[in-house]
This record gives structure tokens, sequence and C-alpha cells, in this order.
């Protein structure tokens, strides 16, 4: 096949009656020019079959002959006399194609049995069968900008039974099936149970010889939805979404089938059934397309799967760390969390498999652990009441009640005691977690960060020292306040040479009472022995002010001769640059911590600053 037809300038023969002499082979070639390059070359196509016969230009010059062509395309006249002949064509060509070189080619055979001979070169018309598919939301009937494209969905060609080729439309929805034989096709759109196409899935089309037959797929319904969107639906309602899978096909067992969950960037979901001996197929992370019809089970969300479709190997989704009140509160339902420190209550009697097991956190509150059965691996003997566990699973519901649903025994971790904050500073290790319990310094809206001041810094303090903790939501200044009591995990860091325990879990555990700040001198500050906590320094005489418009800024100055820094954290603090004055002197209440060794104070509140 070609991607189109050329010609070929054929060079004048002498048609001269040749002089008797010696008789010579001739070998000529029919074939398709498929890389148009004018010559035969690897990337042709010989035509075998092809019947070809040679005829004197003048009766005394030489005899007739025939001869059909092999495979390669070869059609050999053997011991032919010299002299000047024309090559007989077939009155018709290959189906979709064009001859490309004369129509009457020559071959010229000296008296020394020097051979030229023409060969047959054809040149292909392809057809094309080509179209878009997509969701005319704006209904003029054709793509426009805001169309939705069918991005993705499979196209397939068929010749009959036969199938010739299959594709994916593309970003635009765009699909197109080139280098076809003319006649007639069957091209078959794919159709989810989520859309509707106006004139059917499957349509005909008749194509010729170098001409394009165009096949639109106009459909009405939806394509992959985000999976929080599916869980928002009626029950009944078709659906279909694609996400990361966090629970293969065994642990959540209902005989010889498994509930499976897959997981989004906006929520998760469960989808019944796969086969259990299909465990082997899947390994978590997979991107799964799961199409099917949205249902509820006991009050838990989930895809009656009608089809499901392994797109390849991604990404395993890390799990969300949740408080027991958090998790309670479902706002992650369907998605994968890990509560720490949950302490066992009570396991109940008897030998089912499946079981519930409670637990609460350091705050009070308590949290059901749901093991489904024997393929988790976990059985009552795998909990000990009073003792504390990290716990990872699918949070989901059982009507109302909100469970932590755990896949295997790499779930459950036997959690850590509480570690005081000074041993974490001086001899914990970055990246390990770490479990923390004391009152807060500062609290959510102090030290702000990201968009609109989303995040917070926070600061913790027992009696041996005092932590960053890093980040936990600026509106959670509602329940999290100066002096209340808390019980902290999360992963030691360290950002600017400032220690903190990132990715934290927060669990509020009284209402505590604030803690008195430590009166230190310049000296004492400057050497970061309290490096963490709340101080509180006299006699800030300010030397210079950062200048800008940022919220968050440095002033510097001495105490007692000894340089110091005050940094001011953000605008929720209420601290602007009008609140210093260079060559004043200030009492000034907060933070010790460093900037990559430098000691800076971090005032709170504007009351933290006063003359």
């Amino acid at each position: 096949m070609l991607f189109g037809a050329a010609t070929l300038g054929l060079a004048a023969c002498d048609e001269a009656v040749a002089p008797s002499g010696k008789s010579a082979d001739v070998a000529i070639r029919v074939y398709v020019d498929r890389d148009n390059s004018g010559d035969f070359s690897a990337a042709d196509s010989g035509l075998a079959g092809v019947a070809l016969s040679l005829a004197p230009v003048e009766a005394a010059s030489g005899s007739a002959a025939s001869a059909t062509s092999v495979a390669g395309g070869l059609a050999t006249f053997p011991q032919v006399a010299p002299g000047s002949y024309t090559v007989t064509l077939p009155t018709t060509a290959p189906a979709g194609a064009v001859l490309a070189t004369t129509t009457v080619p020559r071959v010229v055979i000296s008296a020394t049995g020097q051979v030229r001979a023409d060969d047959v070169r054809y040149g292909w018309l392809p057809a094309t069968v080509s179209g878009r598919i997509f969701r005319d939301d704006d209904g003029n009937g054709a793509f426009n900008t805001g169309d939705t494209p069918g991005d993705g969905l499979y196209v397939v060609l068929r010749r009959g039974t036969t199938r010739v080729d299959s594709l994916l439309a593309d970003a635009q929805g765009l699909y197109a099936f080139r280098f076809l034989a003319p006649g007639a096709y069957t091209v078959a759109l794919e159709n989810p149970a989520t859309i509707t196409y106006a004139d059917g899935a499957t349509r005909t089309v008749t194509v010729a010889a170098g001409a394009t037959g165009t096949v639109n797929g106009i459909f009405t319904g939806a394509l992959i939805v985000p999976i929080a969107d599916a869980r928002a639906r009626a029950v009944g309602t078709s659906v279909a979404v694609v996400g990361n899978l966090v629970v293969r096909p065994g642990p959540f067992a209902s005989g010889a089938n498994s509930e499976i969950w897959v997981q989004d960037a906006t929520g998760g979901i469960a989808a019944f059934s796969v086969p259990n001996a299909d465990s082997a197929q899947y390994r978590l992370g997979d991107r799964l397309e799961i199409t099917g019809v949205r249902s509820v089970f006991s009050a838990q969300s989930q895809i009656t799967i009608s089809r499901i479709r392994n797109l390849g190997a991604g990404t395993q989704v890390v799990p969300a760390a949740q408080s027991a009140a958090q998790a309670n509160a479902l706002t992650r339902d369907g998605q994968l969390v890990r509560v720490p420190n949950l302490t066992v209550v009570s396991i109940p009697t008897g030998t089912g498999a499946a079981f519930t097991v409670l637990a609460t956190d350091a705050a009070g509150d308590t949290l059901q652990l749901r093991i489904a059965g024997v393929a988790t691996g976990l059985s009552r003997a795998s909990f000990t009441v009073g003792n504390r566990y990290n716990v990872t699973g699918v949070l989901t519901r059982f009507n109302a009640i909100a469970q932590l649903k755990i896949r295997d025994v790499g779930d459950l971790e036997l959690g850590a005691a509480i570690t005081p904050i000074g041993t974490v500073r001086a001899s914990g290790a970055n990246g390990t977690n770490y479990t923390v319990a004391g009152r807060i310094t500062a609290p959510p809206g102090a030290f702000t960060s990201g968009t609109n001041n989303i995040n917070s810094e926070i600061w913790v303090q027992d009696a041996t020292g005092g932590i960053a903790v890093f980040s936990v939501p600026t509106a959670d200044s509602a329940t999290l306040k100066l002096g209340n009591t808390v019980e902290v995990t999360g992963s030691r860091s360290l950002f600017s040479a400032q220690l903190q325990l990132g990715t934290p879990t927060i669990a509020r555990t009284g209402n505590g009472s604030v803690i008195a700040p430590v009166t230190v001198t310049g000296t004492e500050a400057a050497s970061l022995a309290r490096d963490g906590q709340l101080i509180r320094m006299s006699g800030f005489t300010v030397t210079t002010i950062a200048t800008g418009t940022a919220t968050a800024f440095t002033v510097t100055g001495t105490v007692s001769g000894v340089s110091m820094q005050v940094r001011v954290g953000g605008p929720l603090q209420g601290l602007t640059r009008a609140n210093f004055t260079v060559g004043s002197t200030y009492t000034v209440t907060g933070i010790l911590t460093q900037f990559n060794g430098t000691a800076q104070i971090k005032p709170r509140f504007a009351s933290d600053v006063t003359p």
C-alpha cells in the first residue's frame, strides 16, 4: 500500500530491430510501491499471480512469450531472443491501485544479451475511515470548544466478520483508519453503559479508492466521572470511574467473589464483585476502569460491576492520617486512611472469621475496626485489649456507623509509646514517626502558610521541650486552642533547621491550661538551649525592619548587646511593620526557634510584643 499514487518518467527506448545475437532471460517485477520511492525496496510488496506477455515490436525481431509473477512479484521470461518488445499488462489494476508506470512497458535485449526492462509499478490509492466521537454539549450538531470529546474510547473496524484494526480516540475524540482497501466496512464505537449514541454504536460505511468515509459518534451521558460524583449519583444509575486499586480481590471476600476498592483524587468506592481467583491479575495501585450500576450495601456506597478493565500499573495510594473523631465524621468515607494510637477496648467472643473490634484514641473517641474474614490473615488473637495500634484500612460504614476495614496483617501495627519531646529532639531520627503528648503553645492561625492562609504551623510543649507540628488546617483553630492537651503522631523532620513533626495526626485530649513563658536573657536565647519552647525576652531594641509588603517579615535587634531576630509569621497574628520602630525597645514573648542556626523568636499574637 502507498501513501498515494506516483508516476515514473521512462527514458525513450530504441525501437529499431536488433541484430540477431545472444538470447537472455528477462525478469520483470510487478509490485506496489509502498514507500513511494519509484524503485523496488524492502518496504514494497511484490504482487504474485500477475500474468504478463511479451510481444516483439516487429515480427522479425523475436517471438511472443508469457509469464506469471511469483512471490516477490518477479515474472521471468527465459531465453528471449534479442530485439525490442512491448509488455502487455492485465486490463484491470488491483483493487484500490493505479498503474504508476507507462501503460506499455518496453523490453530491449541487445545482440550481446544485455537486457533493459521496465518494471511494472502500481501506486496504491488508499481509502480512509475517520471521524470524531464527542458529546454535543451545545446541541448544534458539530464539535465546538466546550463540547466533551470521547477521549480514550475504543473504535473497532471490521470488514465483514474480519477485524481489520482497532484504536483509541485521541484527546480531541478523533480517530482514523488509514491505508485501507476500498469497500464496505463496519465501525463499532465503544459503548459504556453510561453513554448512548444518537445513531447507534455500530455503523457501516463504504469507501472508494483514495476516498475518505466519515463516521462520527455523537453521544449523550457521561464518560468517566470522578469517584466523588459517582458516589453522589442515585442508586441504580450507570456510572464509570477510573481509580487506583487499594483493596485487591481476596481480603473482603464473599464466597468465591470479592469486594474491591478503588480511589482517585476525589474519593474512594467499593466495587462488587470480582472473582477471588483473579487476585493474581491485580496489584495495589493498578489503574482500573470500572463500569456498573451505583448501589449500596448496608449504606456502604459501591458499584455493581458490569465491566472492569485493568489499565496498567499505577501509584499506590498513601493513606490519609485521621483521628478517631475524623474517621467517625466519615468525611473520607471510601478512602484509605490511617488512624494511629488506637487502644483496643473490646474484642468479641465467638469463632466467626468476620468480627468487629472496638478501639479508642487518646481523645477518648471510639472507632470500630472491621475484620472481614480469614483472607485478611487476622484473627481475634491478632488483638490484645489495652494495646495501642496504628491501624490502616478503608474507611466505610455499616449503616450509619463508621468502620475501618483492615485489609491484611500489614495494616495492623503495634503503636509506639508516648515519647518525651526532649527525646525526639535530642536523639530522634528524621523520617521516623513519633507520638508525643503536650500542651499547645501556638494554636492554628498564629503561623500560617498557603493560599488564603489555609495551613498553620502549631507548637506543642511538654515538661522536656517543645516542637513544631506542620501542617494543621487553620480552620482547626475552633477546636485546638491555646493550652489544650493533645497527642500528636507525626514524622520527625527539619525545615531550615527548625525541628518539627510532619503529616501529623492530632487527638485533643483535654482543655489543659496555658503554659507560662520562661524569661530568658539575650545570651540564653541566642544559645538555643530552649529551642522549641515558649519564652519571654525583655530589652529587645530594634535596629532594622525588613522592607517590603509581605505579611511575614523579620525584625532585627539587640538584647544587652546580643544580636537577635524576631520573626513575624503571617497576617493572622495582627502584627505588621507598624508595630515596630527602629530604636524602640520591646518585651517579646514567643516560640524560640531557629532559621538555619540563627536564633529567632516567633511572636504568636499582637499582644506578644509590648513596649
